[in-house]
């Protein structure tokens, strides 16, 4: 079932905080240290409440071959090399509970498994190409959960469950290219909630795997241009409705990166804006709104310096974490009020991701 809704009053005290722009102070109590390390491209992660973990996804290092165009016509080549990793923070323990997931890297980056969700009885996983039907098919048969949604069994094989490339071919609903890459996953009942970033839409995958688009997030113009929105996470809120991360197209935009409000059944509506390069969000047990940028200046700057906001109740923005930040990829609160952080995330498959806790002062 889906998480109880908040009270309407709260619901209210969300939204009306979010729509409210002010200065960016930063918090002074708070730690963050690394907990885990060696871990190869890090992306998305989840608190799994079931066996009291946090689970990190590792998009791997790609491989030799078989190569095939990607977009762009750049080469991409597939390695069985993406993996989970399981962090228990009372033991320290770390372990993969799952490897040999299909990963692809290019000349710029590494693609593959993007999130999780261990909600729901189950582990539900995506991932990304940043291709077509010709690049999967070029990668071979071990490529298939590419460009999918999927469930990780207990022995840790994954199992695909909707793909997303074929809807992309069949309806391409931004016209730019047709282009895979999901990146954010969000699981309700009887299926899952894709933020699709190269197709710039939200998909609802059933548990059957049909898939159809659920919201189509447009281009703002920017300076006179079309910037595409590319959302990177979908995360249910307090107040029960879904909050989308904008990205935005490229070049960086600094400060146009937009937060979006979904209800389904109606039209998204964005409830603030002003950020760069959003990669995900969350929300800590207050109710308050966790956003983490991948690069505060822009993904095309040489300083990889990420940042933590936390968007207070009456709109007020606290920076929680910048220093020690180098272009982290998701964010996930657990029951405690930890923060946890995968770091490093975008370097062409070495090992040398982390899992960061911040523990936040009183506030």
């Amino acid at each position: 079932m889906l998480r109880r809704l908040y009270t309407a009053t709260l619901a209210t005290a969300v939204l009306c905080g979010l729509m409210t722009a002010a200065a960016s102070p930063s918090a002074s109590d708070t730690r963050l240290d690394v907990v885990a390390e060696n871990l190869v491209t890090p992306r998305g992660l989840t608190w799994d409440a079931h066996a009291g973990r946090v689970l990190v996804t590792e998009a791997g290092r790609g491989g030799p071959a078989p190569c095939a165009p990607g977009v762009g016509g750049y080469p991409a080549c597939f390695g069985a090399s993406g993996a989970i990793t399981s962090y228990t923070p009372g033991s320290g323990r770390t372990e993969r509970i799952a490897t040999g997931l299909p990963s692809v890297i290019n000349e710029f980056s590494v693609l593959g498994l993007h999130d999780i969700d261990a909600s729901h009885g189950r582990i539900s996983v995506v991932f990304g190409l940043g291709g077509q039907m010709s690049t999967r098919d070029g990668l071979g048969t071990a490529a298939r959960g590419l460009a999918q949604t999927g469930v990780i069994g207990r022995d840790g094989r994954l199992r695909p469950v909707g793909d997303l490339l074929a809807f992309e071919e069949r309806h391409n609903p931004h016209q730019a290219d047709v282009n895979a890459n999901a990146y954010g996953i969000a699981r309700v009942p009887g299926g899952t909630l894709v933020a699709e970033a190269g197709g710039n839409d939200i998909l609802m995958v059933s548990d059957s795997g049909a898939v159809r688009m659920v919201a189509l997030l447009p281009d703002q113009i920017v300076d006179g241009s079309p910037s595409e929105a590319v959302p990177t996470t979908i995360v249910r809120g307090p107040d029960g409705a879904f909050y989308i991360s904008e990205y935005g197209g490229e070049p960086t935009r600094i400060g146009k990166a937009r937060i979006w409000r979904l209800v389904p059944g109606k039209t998204p509506t964005v409830v603030t804006s002003g950020f760069t390069g959003v990669i995900d969000l969350a929300f800590d047990r207050q109710g308050r709104m966790l956003v983490l940028e991948l690069a505060e200046r822009g993904f095309d700057s040489p300083d990889r310096t990420g940042r933590l906001v936390r968007v207070e109740h009456d709109g007020r923005r606290t920076v929680l974490a910048r220093e020690g930040l180098e272009h982290p990829g998701g964010v996930a609160v657990a029951p405690n009020g930890d923060i946890y952080l995968t770091n490093r995330t975008t370097s062409l498959g070495e090992a040398n991701g982390q899992l960061l806790r911040l523990r936040p002062g009183r506030s």
